[in-house]
Order: C-alpha cells, then sequence, then structure tokens
C-alpha cells in the first residue's frame, strides 16, 4: 500500500485550528508530517473560500478544500487529471458547486422568520465590526467571513428557534448548529461533497483510505462518509453529544481542539502510513 491512498479530511475551527484563537501552531507538525508522506489534506469547513485559502497557502497545501459545509469543492486546475464535469474556473482555483446561492437562502429565511415571528441576525445584515466581536476574528478575517456564498450564519435573537427551524426545513432547507451560529444551506452537506471528492479521488485509480476529524454536529455528514471517523474534544472537555450518539463507536481524542487533532493524525495516520511506506 502506498501512503498516497491515504486522505485526511478535517475540520477546521475546534480541530485543526484552536477554536479561540484560530491558531494551527499545535498542529503544523503534524500538518508538515502528513505533507511529507504525501497524504492529502484536505479542509472541510463552514468558511468561506476567501478565509480557507488563507490558511490552506499558509500551511503550503496544494489538496482541495471544501467551502462553506459542503457548498462547494475547489482544487487546482491539474490536479485530477481527467475532466470533472460541472465546474468552473474561479481565479486560480476550479471550482465545483454544490450548493444553493445565499441570495435564495436569505429571502427564505426572511420569509420563514416573519411567518414565525422570530427575530433573526444573519452575517448579510452584520458590520465587519459586528462579525469580528461575535467570532473572535480579526478585521481583515472578518471581512473574508462575510463573502458568503451558499451557506448562511444565523443568530435567534427573539422568538421560537425551534418553529423557524422546522419552517426553514419544510421548505427543503438544512439547519445545522456550527460552533457558534445556525448554518443555513440547500442541497449540499459537508457529506456530499466529501463523497463526491472521494470519488474524484478514486478516479485516479487507486484504493482510497479515509480519514476524518470533526468536533460539531455540523461535521456529522463528512464523518459518516469516511472511513475512520475522529471526534475531537471541545474545549469544554466534552464531545459533540449529536456525534456520539449517531456513531457509538466513534474514535475519540484525549486531547482538545489542535492537540487532539494532532494525536489522532499521529496515532491513525502517520504510524500506520509510516510503517507502509
Amino acid at each position: 500500500m502506498n501512503p498516497r491512498q491515504f486522505i485526511v479530511i478535517t475540520d477546521l475551527d475546534g480541530t485543526l485550528l484552536d477554536r479561540e484563537s484560530y491558531s494551527y501552531a499545535a498542529s503544523l507538525p503534524a500538518v508538515q508530517r502528513l505533507r511529507s508522506l504525501q497524504v492529502p489534506l484536505v479542509l472541510c469547513s463552514s468558511k468561506t473560500c476567501s478565509e480557507i485559502a488563507v490558511v490552506w497557502k499558509e500551511l503550503g497545501l496544494r489538496d482541495p478544500f471544501i467551502s462553506e459545509n459542503g457548498g462547494a469543492i475547489y482544487f487546482l486546475p491539474d490536479y485530477f487529471r481527467f475532466p470533472v464535469a460541472g465546474t468552473i474556473r474561479k481565479g486560480e482555483l476550479i471550482a465545483l458547486e454544490l450548493g444553493t446561492d445565499v441570495t435564495v437562502l436569505r429571502r427564505e429565511l426572511a420569509r420563514a422568520a416573519r411567518e414565525t415571528g422570530v427575530q433573526v441576525r444573519c452575517f448579510e445584515t452584520m458590520s465587519t465590526d459586528e462579525v469580528a466581536r461575535l467570532t473572535g476574528l480579526s478585521q481583515e478575517q472578518a471581512a473574508l467571513a462575510v463573502r458568503r456564498e451558499y451557506d448562511e450564519p444565523v443568530l435567534v435573537e427573539s422568538g421560537n428557534a425551534d418553529a423557524l427551524i422546522a419552517a426553514l426545513r419544510a421548505r427543503a432547507f438544512t439547519v445545522t448548529h456550527g460552533d457558534r451560529f445556525l448554518h443555513l444551506a440547500r442541497g449540499h452537506d459537508k457529506g456530499k461533497a466529501v463523497r463526491l471528492l472521494l470519488h474524484l479521488y478514486r478516479r485516479r485509480g487507486s484504493a482510497v483510505v479515509s480519514v476524518g476529524l470533526g468536533n460539531s454536529v455540523n461535521d456529522l455528514p463528512m464523518l459518516r462518509e469516511v472511513d475512520h471517523p475522529v471526534v475531537v474534544k471541545n474545549s469544554d472537555g466534552c464531545y459533540d453529544s449529536e456525534i456520539l450518539r449517531a456513531l457509538p463507536q466513534i474514535d475519540r481524542t484525549e486531547g482538545i481542539g489542535p492537540e487532539g487533532w494532532s494525536e489522532a493524525i499521529q496515532r491513525i495516520v502517520i504510524d500506520l502510513a509510516g510503517k507502509i511506506s
């Protein structure tokens, strides 16, 4: 077996990145080791393409990444040496769009909120200053975070949140809980994007062994699609309860956030890939 057959797919906030500082200092040695073993590292986050691209470049990655909870898959033009149907060019990258345009999401969110008498705030109505304050992002990072295309973060300020969620789901929208916000989408999730991306890797002609790491319920669709799912411990010392209910046998890290992420990479991927290479 060749270590190239391993693929690591990971969430960012609270896993590879520290949940509060957004630092990858603790996970960087494990990232670098994956690169030395030529194990693809796929970032899969609720963050926008603009946000992920910053981390992607800083880490020196060249593998695909998945933005906005599966809204689109981005990759370099020469990454897959066969045509991928339905793609478009976006700057230096190729994009395979899977999600519904965010303007549609916002319009339907406003209607559902009026019908249910719920007061909401979403990124469209927030200033960069407010997004920075709510998330702990810098001004520069917040400016990238508001460039939504397929997934809208939502805060419920008053009213029955369950009634709003039910109204949105009745319209075939997906509503998931992230680390800080509800996330509204339609037509995509992390699982659908991961499933499609793994299919593209298999078209390269070799077997694939996939490892997925996440810490919150919006990672669950991704974790269902991989061979070796891992739940990373949160800063409160607990694991996401919905992930544990859905996948009771899932591998769990001892460490929190990036420390736990690095521990899992070492134990599951690096040790095995190193022995086989």
